[in-house]
């Protein structure tokens, strides 16, 4: 580590908050993942109404992340994970009370599907808007305090404590929501709200930049293209067999709608469980480089993926999303420590933000292309998931910067 790194204190301890409050927001977000097809059929939505309403998301996502890197660079990482998690926890709450009116109407007096989708997609998209600015202001703050070295290990430290929440959240929203999703969506709702304390915690890891020193990155730029289409790749991948994984087991797996919210929650959670071995593995294992595990790990979740194709049982689905989310776990942090490696100190926050983007557009195009691939077929979108993590794993590797240009 550089001089001025050091000088902000060892990193692996310093980002202890940091770590709990990733656990806390991803089990918040993955929770509504775990809820979303069992509430899409109580109110009657179709399953291209919900890739719609991920699209959207995506959408606004794309058009503020790179706004979020820019407020974290001028008014600090800490401050703007403030500000983003408040935002998202008040939009969470009004999704919450409007599903709790709309679920104890009677079945002939339930709401329109139109007015259903239209609150949906309004509390769905701010809270995404707002969401957006979490991972960004959490990678802007690692690669601030981290060497070339250590960067990866430490995007697998935040990514095991996010992989915890998905373990600990669609089980739990799962249960809950069997027996009342609006209480279930409540309850993680208010979870951001508990972690707001511990941002007090969390030292700012530089000085908040003037505006003239503010840099803005491209996601075409040839420094973090092949990171920027590999988290394209790998969000796109997991947002389809998350949507769709709901829909398959109703109607591929004849699984009733609520108990189905259960398989979906078990499988993510399986998949968090493999997450966090895998990047616990990641974080100790400083002498792989991000490229290896991105090549390995990709292989590794097309392989659990598709094996969704060859089993019809929901268990046996289960150990395919454990084998995927094992394999995912080795590459995502691989790519942000690509992308962080490849730019200077000065740009970090854009860097971050333009990784950001490749998320949010996942959001937008995943949704879209999955549920119309489902609906041609319902094996459709785990093949084509399979074939594009393969892809990713034969790309090459982007260049990084030499050691001695990583200053703080």
């Amino acid at each position: 580590m550089n001089p001025e790194a050091s000088a902000l204190g060892n990193p692996m301890n310093d980002m202890r908050p940091l770590l709990l409050v990733n656990l806390i927001c991803m089990a918040a977000i993955y929770a509504f993942v775990a809820l979303a097809s069992p509430l899409a059929h109580l109110l009657n939505l179709k399953a291209w109404h919900i890739g719609m309403l991920f699209g959207v998301v995506g959408l606004i996502w794309i058009g503020l992340a790179g706004a979020w890197g820019q407020v974290a660079d001028r008014r600090g990482r800490v401050t703007t994970l403030r500000i983003s998690m408040i935002g998202f926890t008040l939009a969470y709450l009004a999704l919450a009370a409007y599903a709790w009116w709309a679920l104890r109407q009677t079945p002939h007096a339930t709401p329109a599907a139109t007015l259903s989708l239209a609150v949906m997609l309004l509390t769905r998209g701010v809270m995404g808007g707002f969401y957006a600015g979490i991972p960004v202001a959490a990678m802007a703050w690692v690669a601030d305090r981290t060497a070339h070295t250590e960067r990866a290990p430490a995007m697998a430290r935040l990514g095991a404590a996010g992989a915890i929440g998905m373990v600990l959240s669609p089980p739990l929203a799962g249960w809950v929501g069997r027996h009342d999703i609006a209480l279930s969506l409540a309850v993680f709702a208010l979870l951001p709200l508990f972690a707001l304390p511990l941002l007090s915690r969390l030292k700012e890891s530089r000085q908040p930049a003037a505006a003239t020193q503010m840099a803005r990155m491209n996601p075409g730029d040839r420094r973090i293209r092949r990171a920027w289409l590999a988290t394209f790749a790998m969000y796109g991948s997991v947002i389809i067999a998350n949507i769709c994984l709901g829909f398959f087991l109703i109607d591929r797996l004849r699984v009733e709608a609520r108990d189905s919210a259960a398989w979906v929650g078990a499988a993510l959670g399986c998949a968090g469980l493999a997450l966090i071995v895998a990047q616990t593995l990641v974080s100790r294992r400083p002498d792989v480089t991000p490229a290896r595990w991105l090549r390995w790990g990709t292989l590794l979740g097309a392989a659990g993926f598709g094996s969704v194709l060859l089993f019809a049982h929901p268990l046996s689905i289960c150990l395919g999303y454990f084998i995927a989310g094992f394999g995912l776990g080795m590459a995502f942090p691989a790519t942000s420590a690509l992308a962080a490696n490849a730019v200077e100190a000065h740009e970090q926050g854009a860097c971050a933000g333009a990784i950001s983007v490749a998320q949010g557009l996942s959001m937008v195009v995943a949704p879209v292309i999955g549920t119309l691939v489902y609906q041609w077929r319902e094996w459709a979108p785990f093949a084509l998931i399979a074939l594009v993590l393969v892809a990713v794993s034969l790309g090459r590797a982007p260049p990084s910067l030499p050691a001695h240009t990583d200053r703080r």
